[in-house]
């Protein structure tokens, strides 16, 4: 089964599937409360770490003083980055507590899952500013790859793989030893596939993605190397 390097969830079903398939993974904790519920569903289960930031998204809304304690309980940082896109939160204000959770990162040793969506660009400066180890979630954008390549980035590949070619584009181009497989959840998979996506398809929508890497990389047993690529990033967290 492939793990799922990037996902959210609004109940425990998903961790209780992947738990009992041992599927590997990491899920995203925007709030303290979303941390909370998902340290209940977890225990005593290692093979799913909780990755926690403030989302460009909530960036208005989040405050650092309320997240700082649930990043430092997790050992990986993120969600966090820059979208002008998906939100209209003020760039001033995404900015700040980007840079601000860069450097805790970087100072504390905590790999991170980077959001980054029409500001690609602008976030280059402070990665290279702040060096660590970055993983780019779902990156679709047509320009600026190659930087983040040279930044040693892990990439996760979205379910749209099969007909968004940004996405192809980054599959081609992306050493094979940094690409991972995500899902970003039931809702994103359902945002994807334009219907409601129950349990029931997720291993199924997980295994296209692998079929679609292995078809535009020519490589076989590509669920093999991504499973490897996951366990590669996650170790960064344990050292």
């Amino acid at each position: 089964m492939i793990y799922d390097a990037h996902f959210h969830t609004e109940d425990a079903s998903l961790l209780h599937y992947m738990q009992a398939n041992n599927i590997k993974g990491i899920v995203n904790a925007a709030s303290p409360q979303e941390f909370q519920r998902l340290s209940t569903w977890l225990k005593p289960n290692d093979t799913i770490k909780i990755s926690a930031g403030i989302h460009p998204w909530y960036a208005q809304r989040s405050s650092w003083e309320q997240m700082l304690p649930i990043m430092e309980q997790a050992s990986i940082i993120g969600e966090i980055g820059l979208d002008n896109v998906w939100c209209d939160v003020d760039f001033s204000i995404q900015a700040e507590l980007f840079e601000r959770s860069l450097a805790y990162a970087a100072q504390s040793r905590k790999p991170v899952i980077l959001h980054l969506k029409g500001l690609e660009k602008e976030a280059l400066p402070l990665l290279k500013k702040y060096k660590n180890h970055y993983f780019v979630h779902w990156y679709s954008c047509d320009s600026y790859l190659e930087e983040y390549i040279a930044l040693d980035c892990y990439f996760s590949i979205g379910p749209s793989v099969y007909k968004d070619q940004a996405v192809q584009q980054v599959v081609k181009q992306v050493p094979l030893p940094r690409l991972l497989s995500e899902s970003d959840g039931l809702s994103a998979l359902s945002w994807c596939e334009q219907s409601s996506v129950s349990l029931r398809q997720y291993s199924s929508i997980m295994q296209r993605t692998v079929s679609c890497i292995e078809a535009i990389t020519g490589q076989s047993h590509m669920e093999a190397c991504l499973n490897q690529n996951l366990k590669h990033f996650i170790a960064f967290s344990e050292v």
